[in-house]
């Protein structure tokens, strides 16, 4: 787990504790689990997994409320709300969802392949029946780097940016808005080789979960949508060429889901995508987080380079 600065920690045990609070959960012993965009808690005295998101988000928390609801109904091979919280919980500062605990073994790591089969099962589904948000690979990273140049953070931010990648912070928000520019048109006009389907949006081997009934499941259900399932296959071959992932793992996951990315003429506009996706996740959130701020860092100058350094995940 990433460390975090001693305001950050009391800012988010601020937002565990009112949280439980209005859910009535038990928050004793809590521990945090992950925190990329949303900080994650698992809270043992009541057995759920809450996922904490800025009340500004308090509409997109709202939304995976209603898709894990209707994939549940679906039975999709997806991870569940808690029993009788099947909606967001709000308060004045946080928007959160609570989730069905699943114990994991402990130091087991899921393999790529292991998202073969969940994936075949979502990308068979071609509407959820409720409302879904557009397909829009870029629109949230623009987003990030439009929040992050009228953000809180400007001075953090602005030496950060002299001191990591010694160019001034107007510069690279600059930069990164063509970029996204760029890519936008050319995922206007791409053509795809699968049809378009109820899609994840953000299939890593990090987003499963085993469970003791249902087999292996995906979870962090934010970014579920109608688009091309090309992109679920996007961070699988993208860890082979970036976080040097071994190859033989990716090519047993791309046999089981039948369809091998690293060979379409796709591929390399989905690995500009994801790097972007990547670059800009965290931009307006590093204040109090160390050693992703540096992890960035390298990032950034390795996209601005355009070269083939390994990037390393963030812990």
């Amino acid at each position: 787990m990433t460390t975090l600065s001693a305001d950050e920690h009391d800012r988010l045990q601020s937002a565990l504790q009112s949280i439980s609070t209005v859910a009535g959960l038990d928050f004793t012993g809590a521990e945090l689990i992950r925190y990329t965009m949303n900080a994650v808690y698992y809270l043992p005295a009541a057995k759920v997994v809450l996922r904490i998101a800025p009340a500004t988000k308090s509409a997109a928390v709202s939304r995976v409320a209603r898709v894990a609801t209707r994939l549940a109904d679906l039975d999709q091979p997806t991870a569940r709300l808690a029993i009788g919280m099947d909606k967001s919980i709000e308060t004045p500062g946080w928007a959160a969802t609570a989730w069905t605990y699943l114990e994991q073994t402990p130091g087991h790591r899921h393999r790529q392949r292991d998202l073969a089969k969940p994936l075949l099962a979502m990308h068979g589904l071609h509407d959820l029946g409720i409302s879904l948000p557009d397909w829009d690979p870029v629109g949230r990273s623009r987003g990030r780097v439009e929040e992050a140049a009228v953000g809180s953070d400007l001075d953090f931010l602005s030496d950060w940016s002299c001191r990591e990648l010694r160019i001034p912070l107007t510069d690279l928000l600059d930069q990164l808005l063509r970029r996204c520019s760029e890519l936008e048109t050319a995922v206007a006009s791409a053509e795809w080789a699968l049809p378009i389907a109820v899609i994840h949006g953000d299939a890593h081997a990090g987003n499963l979960l085993t469970s003791p009934d249902r087999g292996v499941v995906l979870c962090d259900l934010d970014s579920v949508t109608l688009g091309p399932p090309e992109w679920d296959l996007v961070p699988s071959a993208h860890g082979v060429e970036r976080f040097g992932d071994p190859r033989d793992h990716y090519g047993a996951f791309a046999a089981e889901y039948g369809f091998d990315l690293l060979h379409s003429p796709n591929w390399p506009l989905l690995r500009d995508i994801r790097e972007l996706q990547l670059v800009t996740s965290v931009i307006a959130g590093l204040r109090g987080r160390p050693e992703v701020a540096v992890e960035l860092g390298h990032r950034l100058r390795s996209f601005i380079a355009r070269d083939d350094q390994t990037w390393h995940r963030y812990r």
